[in-house]
């Protein structure tokens, strides 16, 4: 586990770190290090809201949003070095890495400690001036802020540790150290909790907590990367190509946000504060359906960065292949949840609320759809070296998406808003798969038949709207799922992966009844 990653050449990181059960495995990886943390807070976040209070859990809330929006000042780079390092891996250049690390380490670490001197100037302000924090938490909520600021530059600089790690699939050393640090972002204040209720201390661990994940990802890229410890240094032959990379990342990261977030102003502004919940619960809901594509999308994104440049033919393989995996993990929610939104609304949240939110939900259903599917083109076109164009097709949709936004919402209220974003998403998705297909021109007809099967299931979907009952929507729900699962194993999977699927079925069979056997 701790061997050096050696000098592969091209062929072997066609074969080696881009084969079909590691990036397999590193998706399962990545889904399994981001459930077991969201798992423990479900039970840990009542827990602190209830010692804290909201005032104190609201600080803490606050505080970490402060931070995180500071993160931009990374500019990119986190990403950019693990671009810049796999398309080193890929070509057989391990050389190179280490001055890539470096550069990109060292600048990152000191943009961090411009973004530590602006919160720890800027804290007395925000909570004196702008957040509205009862006085007796003031003096402590400035002390939060502070200690936060401390921890910046390690926060910025370790995702270039964590990136280097990804660009050699080590999935499970980046899932081990992150699953163990959201764990103890839970566990530890609850431990704080029995000696202080003192938001400084509680911060305080959860810092050392990150400082101490900072240090395990450095030790570990320095134990695993051949070269990295015996040539510590910048240069400057590197710094262009992280700078312009990075920089339309960070246009990215401005202009997507955006799109995302203000929509719940303008929702709040036009109809009614109550209209943001009908639109924003739904939007929650549906957006945790494309799980598998963001988790695919993160692994894959060093494997065409390996592979777009040296071996487009394995690229297109790899593209083909998760397009495929995408749809198929899609397409059964979508259906579930457009044909029965109103119900499952109204179970969780009344009838009232299913009423303004079930249309709003279906509409987003369809936008979930595509953008699920667009998450692989998108990390593609990224690795491919070509950041500028994500970054300019958001530009140019922002001012369409807008304009959609304030036609649409008066007329149809909530579901006008739904309307606009997915008209926006599906924009996106032709704009990033039209790209892909400019960029590997082997990648057209994959691109032609995966935008097919989309738009049939879009097709499917859509009967849900056109079935008033409840009884018929459920007998067309079971058809169409039974009808994919007959398509889905015949028609998409090909047999070497019915094969490998059965295989890992019998196994895990196998395994279940041992014990039974033993006895």
């Amino acid at each position: 586990m701790n061997a050096p990653l050696g000098n592969p050449s091209t062929p072997a990181v066609s074969s080696r770190l881009t084969g079909g059960r590691l990036l397999a495995r590193n998706t399962l990886l990545s889904i399994a290090g981001e459930a077991a943390p969201l798992a423990l807070g479900v039970i840990a976040i009542p827990i602190l809201v209830r010692e804290l209070g909201v005032d104190r859990y609201g600080v803490l809330t606050l505080s970490y949003l402060v931070v995180g929006y500071l993160g931009l000042f990374d500019l990119g780079l986190g990403r950019a070095a693990t671009q810049q390092i796999s398309d080193a891996v890929g070509a057989g250049e391990t050389n190179r890495i280490p001055a890539i690390f470096w550069t990109s380490m060292i600048l990152m670490f000191l943009l961090g400690i411009c973004a530590a001197a602006i919160i720890i100037g800027m804290s007395h302000w925000l909570v004196y001036s702008v957040l509205n924090i009862p006085a007796p938490m003031r003096a402590e909520s400035v002390g939060v802020f502070l200690v936060l600021g401390v921890v910046l530059p390690f926060v910025l600089s370790g995702s270039c540790s964590i990136g280097t790690l990804a660009s050699f699939q080590r999935f499970d050393l980046t899932t081990a150290v992150g699953a163990a640090t959201g764990i103890y972002s839970f566990t530890a204040p609850l431990a704080v909790l029995i000696f202080t209720y003192n938001l400084v201390w509680i911060v305080g661990i959860l810092v050392a907590g990150r400082l101490a994940a900072w240090a395990v990802n450095l030790t570990l890229c320095m134990r695993l990367v051949p070269g990295l410890a015996a040539n510590v240094r910048p240069s400057r032959e590197c710094l262009r190509p992280l700078m312009s990379f990075g920089g339309w990342i960070t246009v990215t990261g401005l202009t997507s946000p955006l799109m995302v977030n203000l929509d719940r102003f303008v929702i709040g502004s036009m109809i009614s504060i109550a209209a943001v919940s009908y639109y924003a619960v739904p939007y929650q809901i549906v957006n945790k359906l494309p799980m598998l594509s963001a988790a695919m999308a993160g692994v894959l994104f060093p494997a065409f960065s390996a592979t777009v440049r040296t071996d487009p033919d394995r690229a297109t393989i790899l593209l083909e292949r998760a397009s495929r995996y995408a749809l198929l993990a899609l397409f059964p929610g979508v259906l579930v949840l457009f044909f029965f939104s109103r119900e499952i609304l109204t179970i969780f949240f009344g009838a009232g609320f299913a009423g303004h939110g079930s249309a709003a939900m279906r509409w987003l259903l369809i936008g979930v759809l595509m953008n699920g599917l667009a998450q692989i083109p998108y990390s593609l076109v990224q690795a491919a070296n070509r950041p500028d164009l994500t970054a300019k097709f958001h530009l140019a949709e922002a001012p369409i998406y807008f304009l959609a936004l304030f036609l649409l919402l008066p007329r149809f209220g909530v579901a006008g808003a739904a309307i606009a974003w997915s008209l926006r998403v599906i924009i996106d998705a032709g704009a990033l798969f039209a790209a892909t297909a400019i960029i590997l021109p082997a990648t057209r007809s994959v691109i032609a038949r995966t935008l097919c099967l989309a738009v049939i299931a879009c097709a499917v979907v859509g009967c849900g709207a056109m079935l008033p009952g409840l009884e018929p929507r459920v007998v067309c729900a079971t058809v169409a799922l039974l009808i994919y699962a007959v398509i889905g194993w015949y028609r998409v999977l090909d047999p070497t992966e019915r094969l490998m699927l059965m295989q890992k079925l019998a196994s895990s069979r196998i395994k279940d009844l041992a014990p039974g056997q033993a006895a």
